[in-house]
């Protein structure tokens, strides 16, 4: 089963833009099978007086095939994204739904403007102000990296192996940098001597620095 999250907003929010970089992103540097689909409320069908769309409105699916590639014409409207996802991305270790604000999945909400009824699971914010789900992560242009690690994270494929706190506090890390702190650690721990570096848990306290008394 894939991992199916929406990408959400209102029109020329910004939504194909950031479906693009993630998608590439995933792809490209984290070598998942993304797959993409965009829901509207347009008609997809080609019109009737075309070969392909008078198949297709014979319940007949109907496959164009051209020198950039295939698309597939079907008058099945009642696919639900289960089926889609089954049907058509089997293999796929995520699909990027554009659009899609009525399903139940997680979404990210893209866009300044806030959603203008309650949406069921928004759990991230692109390019949107401060004040809107505070209390979600935000993320902005040019941080596509740290939102496309936040969605492993949700999907489990990136665990957090370093936790950083300062007082009660808890830092958030990328991928790079929990990889940087755990080897600095290991590397210095392993370089003294008595020290066997076995793999283990391995827990570091920095107190607090008290200042030095100017007599």
């Amino acid at each position: 089963m894939a991992y199916i999250l929406s990408v959400c907003g209102y029109k020329d929010s910004g939504k194909t833009s950031l479906c693009k970089k993630l998608a590439e992103m995933l792809h490209e540097e984290f070598g998942l099978d993304v797959g993409y689909i965009k829901h509207c409320h347009d008609s997809v069908l080609s019109a009737d007086d075309t070969d392909s769309g008078a198949i297709a409105r014979l319940g007949i699916d109907a496959l164009l095939w051209g020198t950039d590639g295939i698309r597939l014409e079907t008058m099945d409207n009642g696919f639900s994204l289960q089926d889609i996802e089954k049907k058509f991305f089997p293999t796929k270790d995520v699909v990027i739904v554009e659009g899609a604000k009525s399903l139940l999945l997680p979404k990210i909400w893209v866009g300044q403007r806030p959603p203008s009824h309650d949406i069921k699971g928004i759990y991230a914010i692109y390019e949107g102000p401060d004040d809107l789900f505070p209390k979600l992560p935000h993320f902005r242009a040019g941080e596509e990296r740290p939102l496309a690690e936040w969605i492993l994270q949700r999907m489990g494929k990136i665990g957090e192996r370093v936790l950083v706190y300062m007082g009660d506090k808890k830092v958030g890390l990328n991928e790079f940098v929990m990889d940087f702190i755990a080897g600095t650690v290991r590397g210095m721990l392993g370089s003294l001597k008595g020290i066997e570096d076995r793999g283990e848990e391995i827990a570091v306290i920095i107190k607090k620095q008290k200042k030095p008394r100017i007599s």
